[in-house]
């Protein structure tokens, strides 16, 4: 998805989930990782590296220097960050290969955030045109507001190309496969993203009446990720997708046992409205045998 597609849909799906739309914007946190291109979508998109992220993306985002548009006083105190990091890295045994990486992801995360930072402000700014909500320029500090925006860029993803969200765990790809398969998939991509029809799909998923309900944040948050487990292909092993929502949940402070059956509903009823809308235009034609 665009990053407008992707607000406009975190917006929603935070609407539906009652949490703050001001946290749609961390929706588009994942694009950091086109810098270095071998990093791409494969870097911030996995579910194991977004709590480092969402951390210190929160942090930028809300911390001096960013709602002032003080963008030097911002790249000075990403400096500090990164003297300190280092100066971490320094002092670790050799052989802790896992604090040493760590550290490294807090110094890319705090380089490449403050250096999209600008960015960031803008789509949040034009954001408010496209979900016809001034309530989105006004980036939110709830931790679990923007975690569910955050997920929500892969979660969307699927559509769009093949992610790999269980890394380093699995390497195996989630995608809407049968939806690749029933679309006219180079018509779709290179047309699907015009203002002229991003729009108009925009305007229509907008009116689903599967908006219209009451959805736990925390639940959602297990749907999302049970789902992109369930469209792993080769198969995605149990234990990786329940590792993976062990150790968010664990993040985010939730102790509780999630019931996610109402989310799930959702996540298909939202699926299915997506790839109906998106077939009237760009389903494949079937070849009709000789």
């Amino acid at each position: 998805m665009d990053w407008g597609t992707h607000v406009f849909l975190a917006a929603k799906l935070l609407e539906s989930c009652s949490l703050d739309k001001g946290a749609a914007i961390y929706s588009v946190i994942p694009v950091i990782d086109k810098e270095p291109p071998h990093f791409h979508r494969v870097y911030a998109h996995i579910l194991e590296n977004q709590p480092d992220f969402l951390d210190v993306a929160m942090e930028v985002f809300n911390g001096r220097g960013t709602s002032e548009r003080d963008f030097s006083l911002l790249n000075r105190r990403k400096d500090e960050k990164i003297k300190q990091f280092n100066t971490e890295i320094a002092k670790l045994p050799s052989d802790d290969f896992e604090g040493k990486r760590r550290l490294e992801k807090k110094i890319y995360a705090h380089r490449r955030i403050v250096e999209e930072t600008p960015c960031f402000i803008n789509h949040a700014e034009d954001a408010v045109d496209i979900v016809e909500d001034e309530s989105v320029s006004k980036i939110s500090t709830d931790k679990l507001s923007a975690a569910v925006s955050l997920l929500s860029h892969t979660y969307f993803d699927v559509w769009n190309n093949p992610v790999q969200i269980f890394l380093p765990a699995c390497s195996h790809c989630s995608a809407q496969w049968e939806f690749w398969n029933n679309v006219d998939y180079m018509k779709f991509r290179s047309e699907f993203y015009k203002t002229e029809n991003i729009i108009p799909f925009r305007k229509e998923i907008a009116k689903s009446k599967v908006w219209d309900t009451k959805l736990k944040p925390e639940a959602m948050i297990k749907a999302m990720i049970i789902r992109m487990g369930e469209m792993g292909q080769p198969a995605i092993p149990y234990e990786v997708v329940d590792m993976g929502l062990r150790d968010i949940m664990r993040y985010l402070d939730i102790d509780d046992y999630q019931r996610a059956d109402d989310e799930l509903e959702f996540c298909h009823k939202l699926e299915n409205e997506i790839r109906e809308i998106i077939y009237k235009d760009y389903r494949r034609k079937k070849i009709k045998s000789i």
